[in-house]
């Protein structure tokens, strides 16, 4: 199965979106900030959709946190500014993921796309296609099998 992984779109899917559909995925992570734009993402390319808010969407209704469960698998969905990434790292996460069980965390907020395994956990997060701090559009797509990972960093 493939997930394509975004977030932290600010109002602007178009690339994003044309960029994905040539891999016909089965589902979309939402990283947060502008959660409408995750909703109507999922609705262009017709498919599953778990998305959180992000620090960026104050008047808009959606969970903060999700646990998904597919497959084998759990993955840990979070903006990511409740646990302050951009500023004191990831070890807070990491301990998050361990007291859930999952096997990846998937999160935003900074704006630099990043696919790293510490110890068994993977910290996934796809950048931003409109606004990265690296001037690096990206976006991740997660090919998932029975009990394993592949992320891959996709750029724009």
């Amino acid at each position: 199965m493939k997930i394509a992984v975004t977030g932290d779109t600010h109002g602007k899917i178009e690339e994003v979106r044309n960029s994905i559909i040539p891999h016909q995925v089965g589902g979309l992570f939402f990283t947060g900030d502008f959660y409408g734009d995750g909703l109507k993402l999922s609705g262009d390319l017709k498919v599953d959709y778990y998305g959180v808010t992000g620090n960026c969407d104050v008047f808009r209704k959606g969970k903060e946190e999700q646990l998904i469960e597919l497959g084998d698998l759990r993955f840990y969905l979070v903006h990511g500014h409740q646990y302050s990434v951009k500023h004191r790292g990831l070890q807070s996460l990491y301990y998050r993921c361990q007291e859930l069980k999952a096997q990846a965390v998937i999160y935003g907020h900074t704006h630099i796309a990043q696919c790293e395994q510490i110890d068994d956990i993977w910290f996934i997060n796809p950048g931003s296609p409109t606004n990265p701090r690296n001037k690096i559009k990206t976006w991740v797509l997660l090919e998932l099998y029975q009990d394993r990972i592949k992320p891959a960093i996709q750029n724009i």
